[in-house]
């Protein structure tokens, strides 16, 4: 490669080596590269296919790295091209080592003997690549097993990310993007180099309408934290498998949940027959706690969840000693947190602590007006989690055509992906769908009540799920009209159960 085009290259390295590849920028730098050079159908066999247009891009890229690596080039050999040089030999490292990092992260080979096997690949690519890196001041490359690290967690956030929030629109890619920032910043070498563990433990709040995907959102996050690859064990600090912990806030008493969340000592309430260890004693360093529904939590536990995130501190009930968690906190609502801390019912302080790094997703209806096609991939997704690929595949046809002639083109999809779900069953049970119909879609009770035939049973839970999604939580639904949480929940069940499968 001549001088010119080692310098288009080398201009190039960091932009691609640390951009967020969910970004159109990301796609504008590659576009960049196949202009400059052409299209070519060659390809390096050490770097595996991932498409076409990308393949001639990882093609230039080792090029120019071997044409470093002969010492081509003079005038390259300056203090100012360090940075961009370390850059392209970090990039393409990465990428040749992507078979490797996937046998990890996909657990086919999970054992210590496999993961010091890769470690060792890292070692030898960098001893490859030293005549290039050795003037960088990167800190990445005076550490492998820290670099070993960062490469883990690039390939895993990657995985988990676009395996987790599927399709192509463009609220889509968007959020894909942000979840991507919300992990690495805005700044991806600093983040690696000296930012990661601080960073790490940020508090994330996940906004969005219900059955939007939060939880999904939160689970992409928690498994792609950073993991310390310990050197000495030969082994990873945590296993990404294990550390997502969720904790349904709505669907617990207070006691419950302050127990659940903190754990409780033997005898310090009724009901407490033995010691408890609640979910941040037991999460971990590299735990993530998802606390579903922060929006609806009483003021007294507001106050234990603040101190945890201040300073990590938490005290069980009944215990004398103080804990202290050092993982991460993920919540989410479909709350208007401004409207609840200005209405009194959330802490100002609480609601500055949690709402630093906040994530919002997108409604069904909101991703389907800009891109219809994606129902078909949604609908595919749910499929094949369902009945696998091959039944998925021969299904998704005939639900496609089902939802297409049962629902009018604007359909608004209130339940959004849950809604979906659930109709996507419907259709495989029952081969028809008609969406529920809450009491404010009605006439009104009265007229409902005139011509209606229903059971008291039945009206109580038509009122119990009106309740219910007037006020957003079983919690706070079961206080408004003066019942059980747990008997207010089992009325509402009753109720969908009914309107899905009836067709009301």
């Amino acid at each position: 490669m001549n001088e010119l085009d080692l310098c288009f290259t080398l201009e190039l390295a960091e932009g691609l080596a640390f951009a967020n590849p969910f970004v159109n920028q990301r796609t504008l730098l590659e576009q960049k590269v196949i202009d400059h050079f052409g299209q070519t159908k060659k390809r390096n066999p050490r770097f595996v296919e991932i498409d076409k247009h990308f393949d001639q891009v990882l093609y230039w890229f080792s090029r120019a790295e071997d044409s470093l690596l002969a010492g081509s080039s003079e005038i390259l050999k300056s203090a100012k091209w360090s940075k961009r040089k370390g850059a392209l030999a970090y990039f393409c490292l990465f990428h040749e080592m992507l078979p490797e990092l996937d046998s990890l992260c996909f657990g086919r080979e999970s054992s210590g003997a496999r993961t010091r096997s890769v470690f060792r690949f890292l070692e030898k690519g960098i001893q490859k690549r030293k005549k290039i890196i050795e003037n960088d001041a990167n800190s990445l490359w005076k550490s492998p097993a820290h670099l070993f690290a960062c490469f883990y967690q690039l390939r895993r956030s990657y995985l988990y990310v676009s395996s987790g929030i599927r399709g192509q629109s463009r609220p889509i890619q968007d959020l894909r993007s942000r979840v991507w920032q919300s992990i690495f910043t805005r700044d991806m070498l600093s983040y690696q180099q000296w930012m990661y563990e601080v960073v790490g433990k940020f508090p994330t709040i996940i906004l969005g309408p219900s059955g939007s995907g939060k939880e999904v959102v939160a689970d992409a996050i928690a498994r792609s934290r950073f993991i310390p690859y310990d050197e000495k064990k030969g082994e990873f600090s945590a296993k990404p498998d294990l550390v997502f912990h969720p904790v349904h806030l709505s669907s617990l008493s207070e006691t419950l949940l302050e127990s659940e969340l903190f754990g409780h000592k033997e005898g310090s309430f009724t009901g407490a027959i033995r010691d408890h260890k609640g979910v941040f004693q037991t999460a971990g360093k590299h735990g993530s706690v998802f606390l579903d529904e922060i929006g609806e939590v009483p003021e007294a536990v507001q106050v234990k969840l603040l101190r945890i995130l201040q300073s990590g501190e938490f005290q069980p009930i009944g215990a004398e000693q103080k804990s202290f968690f050092q993982g991460k906190v993920i919540a989410a609502t479909h709350r208007n947190l401004n409207e609840r801390m200005h209405s009194g019912k959330m802490r100002e302080d609480f609601f500055y602590r949690l709402c630093g790094d906040q994530i919002k997703t997108v409604s069904l209806r909101e991703i389907l007006d800009d891109s219809p096609k994606e129902m078909n991939v949604f609908i595919s997704f749910i499929s094949q989690k369902l009945f696998g690929k091959k039944g998925g595949e021969e299904l998704r046809p005939r639900i496609s055509t089902v939802l297409a002639d049962s629902l009018p083109e604007d359909y608004p999809w209130p339940g959004n992906f849950r809604e979906l779900e659930q109709a996507v069953r419907n259709v495989v049970v029952t081969g028809q769908y008609h969406p529920p119909k809450s009491l404010s879609q009605s006439q009104g009770i009265s007229n409902d009540y005139e011509h209606s035939t229903l059971s008291m049973d039945q009206w109580i839970s038509i009122y119990a799920n009106q309740a219910y999604e007037n006020f957003g939580s079983y919690r706070e639904a079961a206080k408004r009209i003066g019942v059980d949480q747990r008997t207010l929940k089992k009325w509402v069940l009753e109720e969908r159960d009914s309107t899905s499968y009836s067709g009301k």
